[in-house]
């Protein structure tokens, strides 16, 4: 009669893996991408979101000033240029449109 302690520790190890499962980050911020590219007047802010927990790709999230936020596509080409040029502009200084955030963790 050796299987019910086997029974109880597979009961326990299952039970362990479906809790581990929904802890941490429930998946992507971003559904749906856009290529479009926004001027950078108009941008309040931008997140740069690494891979992380169920979100297996880079996720881009710019707010704009009227508070709308987009997802962009991470492969579009334009946007380095963009992140370099908020990046010129700073943060925090009294005249910057905007600032670009880079998460660790969700």
């Amino acid at each position: 009669m050796t299987t019910k302690p086997l029974l109880l520790l597979a009961a326990l190890i299952l039970c362990c893996c479906f809790a581990s499962l929904h802890a941490g980050p429930q998946g992507c911020k971003c559904i749906r991408t856009t290529t479009t590219r926004i001027r950078t007047q108009f941008i309040k802010k931008v997140e740069v979101i690494p891979i992380q927990g169920r979100c297996r790709h880079t996720e881009i999230i710019v707010t704009r000033r009227d508070n709308v936020k987009f997802c962009i596509d991470p492969n579009v080409e334009w946007l380095n240029s963009l992140l370099d040029s908020l990046k010129k502009k700073g943060c925090g200084k009294r005249k910057a449109p905007s600032c670009v955030h880079y998460r660790l963790f969700g």
